[in-house]
């Protein structure tokens, strides 16, 4: 776009959005030559499949009436239609959000076949989306143009996310118009929460099918694709990635349809784009449960609001994606006041790594799920703030590899030699005022361990001039502390994480 046609626009109060310098999308293929050819082609989709005869449990029954004549024994009878599991959204336009018919319900077909799981899909049109997503797990929006929600949709939307739905967007075709304007809409949704690029360590990766390979046509590849790399864009809340957005093709993947003369898709192949398909059912069906944990109705108020004399510990905001858990740091400190009668703040309090708050505090609570990358302010002031004594309180949330990945790495940047070094058995921190020798992990850490029990406790410390001035856990911790049941927690169960935490409050303080 030239220059002074983005002044213009500007003066106009109108919205200017330069995909390629965006680092969620720069570097997928926006303007490549394959995206823009890809325009003359379109898919070819398989026939929509004959509607079900029966009703669905959830459906209402004209009144019959009475007498009924039962049907003889020999006369069939059509089974249930099973649950819903995804609705498509629909507008009034077909051609804007039926592109592919049938890809949802061919996935499905695929994975009642294949799976031996069985589920049905609807369309539900934009204005019916439900605020609760019992009825309706899983809302779907794909499409070849761009598209935007109106405001009240929006709202729908994103109280049908907040109270435990998931949304899959994809750009059917890999068509870059679709693509950019979803990312629009995933910001508008929650402009709170950031979108980020899924790091192959994400659970729904290997939520059924362990996938370690991701491939892609050679259309996608010619567009900027690169095998191994997922390109999927999501929103968390909580330890839940709740959306997801597709840059490249799945739906083709889920129609079996294959590249042929008039048909070049952008787009995974087709295995590939079907595992996908199953692992994100898998996923959303096992995060519904944990959706909404029960430290959410549990409140914690300070009888006193003045922090004098109080224990505080405030998490530490950073350049990344710093927010996982809400509710568990206010239960860990429930749980150390309950066992020490130390005076604490429950008040929740979150600091940037570049503010000069931190140095008013002894210790700060650091987490996160993804790899990250501090900005010099960030750097600068956290070295100052170890070097003078302060302590950080670290751990992989979940025991995401790709956060231990960026913190071992910041870390070694603002501390050259200094290693983090795991605390022997015998150490303070284990005995006080818990003895732990041993906790229980979660049933996926354990799968990963290849444990069938309690394993020994493992934390990671820092020392620098003679004090403990970082103690990192790679093993997820704060899960436990929000009693959520967290189904690919790589963790800590609830007890044994909460007497964890209980004993590093305890050390920072005394020591």
């Amino acid at each position: 776009m030239k220059l002074w046609k983005q002044a213009v626009l500007c003066l106009l109060g109108i919205a200017v959005t330069l995909s390629a310098g965006d680092p969620l999308l720069g570097d997928l293929g926006l303007d490549s030559a394959a995206a823009r050819e890809e325009k003359a082609f379109s898919c070819s989709p398989a026939p929509p499949a004959k509607a079900p005869a029966q009703h669905s449990s959830a459906e209402g029954l004209p009144p019959l009436p009475l007498p009924v004549v039962p049907l003889r024994r020999t006369e069939k009878k059509n089974p249930p239609r099973p649950p819903v599991l995804i609705a498509k959204i629909a507008t009034q336009r077909q051609s804007d959000w039926a592109t592919n018919p049938s890809d949802a319900k061919n996935l499905l077909k695929w994975m009642a076949k294949t799976l031996n799981v069985h589920f049905s899909d609807i369309n539900l049109p934009e204005n019916q989306i439900p605020s609760d997503p019992k009825s309706v797990p899983v809302l779907y929006r794909t499409g070849h143009d761009a598209f935007s929600f109106t405001p009240e949709v929006r709202e729908r939307l994103r109280s049908y996310l907040m109270n435990g739905g998931s949304l899959i967007m994809e750009a059917c075709c890999g068509r870059a118009a679709f693509a950019e304007s979803a990312l629009r809409e995933m910001r508008a949704l929650f402009p709170e929460r950031p979108p980020y690029r899924l790091a192959n360590d994400h659970p729904v990766f290997h939520s059924y099918f362990d996938i370690k390979e991701i491939n892609y046509r050679p259309t996608a590849l010619q567009a900027g694709a690169r095998n191994g790399d997922p390109a999927v864009i999501g929103i968390d809340i909580g330890c839940r990635t709740a959306v997801f957005m597709f840059r490249w093709d799945v739906s083709c993947g889920w129609d079996e349809q294959p590249d042929s003369e008039h048909h070049r898709c952008m787009g995974y192949e087709i295995e590939t784009a079907k595992q996908l398909g199953a692992n994100l059912m898998a996923y959303i069906s096992s995060e519904r449960s944990a959706a909404l944990p029960l430290s959410q109705a549990l409140q914690f108020i300070d009888a006193e609001k003045a922090k004098s004399g109080k224990f505080v510990v405030a998490q530490a905001k950073y350049h990344g994606l710093w927010k996982c858990r809400d509710a568990g740091l206010s239960m860990l400190l429930n749980s150390f006041h309950e066992q020490t009668k130390t005076p604490v703040c429950f008040e929740r309090e979150e600091v940037a790594l570049s503010s000069n708050r931190i140095f008013d505090l002894p210790l700060i609570y650091l987490t996160g799920h993804q790899d990250f990358t501090l900005t010099p302010a960030e750097r600068a002031n956290l070295a100052q703030y170890l070097r003078q004594g302060g302590i950080v309180f670290a751990e992989s949330c979940c025991g995401r590899e790709s956060f231990e990945t960026g913190f071992r790495r910041e870390l070694a940047t603002i501390l050259p030699g200094a290693q983090l070094e795991r605390l022997p058995a015998n150490h303070l921190i284990f005995m006080y005022p818990n003895a732990i020798k041993d906790v229980q992990p979660t049933s996926a850490l354990a799968e990963k361990l290849s444990s069938k029990g309690r394993v020994a406790p493992e934390l990671y410390g820092l020392n620098l001039d003679g004090h403990l001035a970082v103690i990192f856990s790679p093993r997820g911790l704060a899960c436990g502390w929000e009693l959520a049941q967290c189904p690919y927690c790589g963790g800590i169960h609830a007890k044994d994480a909460l007497a964890l935490g209980v004993n590093v409050l305890s050390y920072s303080l005394l020591h």
